[in-house]
């Protein structure tokens, strides 16, 4: 019997993603999205007949997922990747409190309408892991164990500081009501900055998810550009992808937090790469070959789950590639 899977949040970068990969594998899919229009457009670009929506308009709301999942009780596995929007500058409220509450507010829909879900996955963040200070740190080593610091007067005041908050107050609250019902399982999947090609060419456009914004704002730099200082740790959404099935598919992943890294980047050796791999571009140069020395230990993610992350060189090459096509540049 092919065991259904409810994918929240199913039009998101990630989401389509993981919805994409799903169906290869011969899953059923229930994905829930924002909006009809959003469920067509998903729909249309599918086109599986294993896979179908339904619309979660407030996705953080008390029982927002209660009628589907009624609607699909043999719905097996939960995944989550749905993120709140932050709709304001109000962080304590519309980000902190959002977030937390969303994740509570989902669990318990699952708890009392999920009859056979076994397992829940969690999108969470590696900025659960870690505050923003330590992000910027290269002497500080980040891993599965670490959990962010800060107290949440800190974070209510910062939208940064802010979000590596909500990430760990949301992960905390999942953990702390899996303490009280037992009845299914939860992993947490903990990304650092995902890259990576959309899963449809149609899907490349001006609205883009932070993580994907960093690396289009690089695509678009003029030879007289300054290079922008960002850096951090990367993973592509591929193979963020490919942990979420996962880890709902190995039974060595139950109640684990899960941590998705390949290496350190720069928007620096972005352009490097970018360089080296179309000599013709006209990027600016900046200062070839600085290295960042982020550092990080995902040993016992590595033992959980098959996968062999794709390089930052390769990641880039994908969504540079894609980029061109879009815009007309190859074909």
């Amino acid at each position: 019997m092919t065991s259904t899977i409810f994918v929240a949040g199913a039009s998101s970068f990630i989401g389509k993603h993981i919805v994409n990969q799903l169906l290869e594998k011969g899953y059923r899919v229930i994905g829930s999205v924002r909006s009809e229009e959003k469920g067509e457009r998903l729909q249309s670009l599918i086109e599986n007949t294993n896979f179908q929506y339904v619309v979660v308009e407030e996705t953080e709301a008390k029982g927002a997922f209660d009628q589907a999942l009624i609607n699909h009780p043999e719905t097996n596995v939960f995944i989550d990747t749905a993120s709140p929007v932050p709709i304001g500058v109000d962080y304590e409220k519309q980000l902190i409190k959002r977030t937390a509450n969303g994740v509570k507010n989902i669990l318990t829909s699952i708890k009392d309408h999920g009859p056979n879900v076994r397992r829940v996955i969690l999108t969470s963040s590696i900025a659960s892991c870690m505050n923003e200070q330590q992000s910027q740190d290269p002497n500080f080593v980040v891993d599965e164990t670490k959990w962010n610091p800060d107290k949440h007067s800190v974070a209510k005041d910062n939208s940064r500081s802010a979000y590596f908050y909500a990430k760990a107050a949301a992960e905390h609250e999942a953990w702390d009501f899996m303490k009280k019902t037992p009845q299914f399982a939860l992993s947490t999947i903990l990304p650092a900055y995902t890259f990576g090609p959309q899963c449809f060419d149609e899907d490349v456009s001006d609205i883009l998810e932070k993580s994907v914004e960093i690396v289009s704002k690089i695509f678009e730099l003029n030879k007289n550009d300054p290079i922008p200082d960002e850096k951090g740790l990367f993973v592509d959404v591929r193979d963020v992808a490919s942990a979420h099935i996962q880890a709902f598919e190995k039974d060595d992943a139950e109640n684990k937090r899960l941590m998705l890294v390949a290496e350190a980047f720069s928007a620096q050796e972005i352009v490097d790469i970018l360089h080296k791999l179309y000599p013709g571009a006209q990027l600016p140069t900046g200062h070839p070959g600085e290295r960042v020395g982020y550092k990080f230990d995902n040993t016992q993610t590595k033992q959980i789950l098959d996968i062999h992350c794709r390089s930052l060189e390769s990641s880039i090459k994908d969504d540079y590639d894609q980029y061109l096509r879009t815009h007309g540049i190859i074909s």
